[in-house]
């Protein structure tokens, strides 16, 4: 991987106030995708506890673009001092690596993992109009319609792009179409308005619109049933192989102090396990974790070379 690099404004604040660090003003999380999706909807749940926690504001600010890597290139160039991190995820800090030809940041050496936040549930749901309610009779409609069905993702490479691409795979090769989008919000107000016939994509954002009777929940793409709807079976059920969960993991700058790292820790590993924050996490299908920074740099060090094999089975690359 080719890592290319560029210049971005500066950030100042710092994080908690200690002898060692300048008095903290604000904490600002750069979530590197637009309002809508997962990032966006798991980092706003657990805002407030923070705010709580630290006793002064904590500011998320949307930076969408590029698969996440606009966003998440800001905080890689900024201050290393505990004022800035990026609530980056399985894309900018994972597969982006096997998909992207150039990245201007290296997701390993540019940041300082802080701690695993969650672990995010997919959902395969459909539009009403598709007269499908499970994934056998999804299969066979894309094989009787060959030209009929398309699939939304948040972009090529991204986890729902490869979750799909397995399942048209282990479908046998069946037709449907690709149709990528920048983030989750104008993901699913297409999905929801029929534009796009079908999605694997975050519970925390399909949620409402099944509920609602929008869009149709037919599996889930975990290895087991989800907490949130527990009446839909995996898609391995029916298409053995065909899995995969996200996850969100929390990175300041590289070279960031270890004690700014210790404070953020402790703090948003104190806000993930709040019993409230938890109960809002589980509800949008999101299972919240809270690790030590080791314990997300191994993790993250797995998923890297999981997805580039994967990647490589399916041939994806970005667009």
């Amino acid at each position: 991987m080719r890592i290319a690099r560029r210049g971005v404004f500066g950030l100042a604040a710092g994080v908690l106030a200690a002898p060692a660090l300048a008095q903290a003003t604000t904490l600002r999380i750069i979530v590197p995708f637009p309002p809508g999706g997962s990032v966006d909807i798991v980092s706003r749940i657990v805002q407030p506890k923070l705010t709580e926690l630290l006793g002064h504001p904590v500011l998320i600010e949307n930076r969408g673009g590029a698969g996440g890597m606009l966003g998440t290139d800001v905080v890689a160039r900024g201050p290393a001092d505990g004022s800035l991190v990026v609530w980056g995820n399985i894309a900018t800090h994972a597969i982006n690596a096997a998909v992207y030809d150039r990245m201007p940041y290296d997701p390993v050496a540019d940041f300082t993992p802080v701690t695993l936040a969650a672990h995010i549930e997919f959902m395969l749901a459909v539009h009403p109009s598709i007269p499908v309610a499970s994934v056998a009779e999804l299969v066979a409609y894309a094989r009787a319609n060959p030209t009929r069905l398309t699939y939304a993702s948040a972009g090529a490479g991204s986890l729902p792009h490869l979750l799909t691409e397995m399942l048209k795979r282990a479908a046998g090769g069946i037709a449907i179409e690709h149709v990528p989008f920048r983030g989750g919000g104008q993901l699913l107000i297409d999905l929801s308005g029929g534009h796009v016939s079908m999605a694997i994509a975050d519970v925390a954002g399909l949620a409402p619109q099944v509920r609602a009777g929008r869009l149709r929940g037919i599996a889930v793409a975990g290895a087991g049933r989800s907490a949130a709807f527990p009446e839909l079976p995996t898609i391995a059920a029916t298409l053995p192989g065909v899995e995969g969960t996200a996850w969100h993991g929390v990175f300041a700058p590289a070279r960031t102090p270890a004690e700014a790292v210790a404070r953020l820790n402790r703090v948003l590993v104190a806000a993930l396990r709040d019993s409230v924050v938890q109960d809002r996490l589980r509800g949008a299908g999101t299972e919240p974790v809270g690790s030590t920074p080791e314990e997300l740099a191994a993790f993250q060090r797995t998923e890297i070379a999981k997805w580039a094999d994967i990647a490589r089975v399916v041939g994806a690359r970005a667009e």
